[in-house]
């Protein structure tokens, strides 16, 4: 990902792409935190700009993404 040219994908454009990844680096970042204790690395500084990038949307509640998590993490 090329962040000069703009924080998506694509660049300065929202596509496709943007709207079913990001909803999995949302429930990758708050179920990895709560039941594994993980997060995105600091190296990893185009990923976290790019999840950045969709703060200002309204997600899931954390706690509605790990109970939805909960019984796929637990019965293992």
């Amino acid at each position: 990902m090329n962040t000069s040219r703009g924080p998506y994908v694509n660049g300065k454009t929202i596509t496709s792409v943007d709207l079913s990844l990001a909803p999995k680096l949302y429930h990758l970042e708050v179920a990895l935190g709560h039941f594994k204790k993980w997060t995105v690395p600091e190296s990893l500084t185009n990923v976290r700009n790019y999840m950045k990038s969709f703060e200002k949307t309204k997600p899931a509640k954390e706690e509605y993404v790990v109970a939805g998590w909960a019984p796929k993490v637990n019965s293992a």
